[in-house]
């Protein structure tokens, strides 16, 4: 079961540094117009925004936990800090897939 968890941690957590690595590159390539898609895409972007905003209280959370796991014993904190941890990255994919999608440039050929 560990195997099965460690193997779904790194598929998770690869597909973030992808979509985040997608979304770097592509600023770095259509800089003026990435951005002003945000803009433009306004409704969407701030629901992006508060989904970042919600897997950041997430991510804080899992932190504390984190941290209790520290001093204590207990395997239950353990287990729920590492699903936190989990959630929070599975929330970043949604967030960056969605961001990546708005800001994506169009190849049009007339």
């Amino acid at each position: 079961m560990d195997t099965l968890i460690n193997a779904i941690t790194i598929i998770v957590t690869f597909t973030v540094f992808l979509f985040s690595l997608m979304i770097f590159l592509n600023m770095l390539k259509y800089k003026e117009a990435a951005l002003s898609l945000i803009f433009n895409k306004l409704d969407e972007s701030i629901l992006i925004f508060k989904i970042l905003a919600i897997a950041a209280l997430i991510f804080s959370f899992g932190r504390l936990l984190d941290l209790l796991n520290i001093t204590s014993d207990s395997p239950m904190v353990d287990d729920a800090a590492t699903i936190l941890n989990l959630t929070t990255t599975i929330v970043l994919i949604f967030a960056f897939y969605k961001l990546f999608n708005i800001m994506k440039i169009k190849n049009l050929t007339v």
